[in-house]
């Protein structure tokens, strides 16, 4: 009595319930390609998802923990004779303390003030870069104050020509008698032969050429003054 009286909208559900079960039941039947492995691929998938579950190795190895050392702590009667706690450097009175811009003006204005009549002191402060051109060009080792006084040491400039020469023949190379470095020829090769000409720079081009010619008996013409 109860099946006659269903509705069409639950006789439509019923018969949708048959319709997958058949379905359901017919795609398991029907054998689905492994492509060369002992799996389908809707078995493979399954197994691929709830592998993910259990990433993590099985057997673990145990981490043999050990106890934490206790502190060291001096003994009963060796607390008096501890050192003392080190003194704070980073103060005002440690000498790589940074100067302050005032702290720097004070003292530069009291190393001025004492070298005052000193022509041979230096200041710290240099002159802008509008200076003359006469205080660049201005010795080694020469003030500009001291070469306003005029009281230069006798013979500097002799001493720094010295200074330079002995310079530049440090940088030149190529010594007879002294093997500066390895890029060098050995000394036994700088050594002319006793058969070489010495002294003899040979005659000048266009000497040679004139006598060639007035040998020939070719006369000059306007042609031989063009370099081509």
């Amino acid at each position: 009595m109860k099946f006659s009286g269903m509705t069409e909208k639950t006789r439509a559900r019923v018969a949708l319930l048959a319709l997958v079960a058949s379905g359901l039941a017919v795609s398991g039947c029907v054998s689905s390609p492994t492509y060369g492995t002992d799996k389908t691929s809707t078995e493979q998938l399954v197994g691929d998802v709830t592998g993910i579950l259990s990433v993590a190795p099985k057997n673990r190895e145990k981490i043999d923990y050990k106890p934490r050392p206790e502190l060291v702590r001096p003994k009963p009667g060796e607390k008096l004779n501890l050192p003392a706690p080190q003194e704070n450097i980073v103060t005002a009175s440690n000498s790589a303390w940074p100067e302050s811009p005032e702290q720097r003006r004070s003292r530069m204005r009291a190393e001025a003030t004492a070298n005052r009549d000193n022509p041979g002191w230096e200041p710290e402060i240099q002159g802008d870069l509008n200076a003359p051109s006469s205080a660049r060009s201005l010795p080694l080792g020469v003030s500009q104050r001291t070469q306003d006084s005029g009281l230069g040491k006798p013979g500097m400039e002799r001493d720094q020509r010295e200074a330079f020469n002995k310079r530049l023949a440090e940088t030149r190379q190529g010594n007879p008698t002294v093997r500066k470095y390895l890029s060098e020829p050995p000394l036994d090769y700088r050594q002319p032969s006793a058969s070489a000409p010495s002294g003899d720079i040979g005659e000048d081009e266009y000497k040679k050429e004139r006598r060639l010619k007035a040998a020939a008996g070719k006369k000059g013409s306007w042609r031989d003054i063009l370099p081509w």
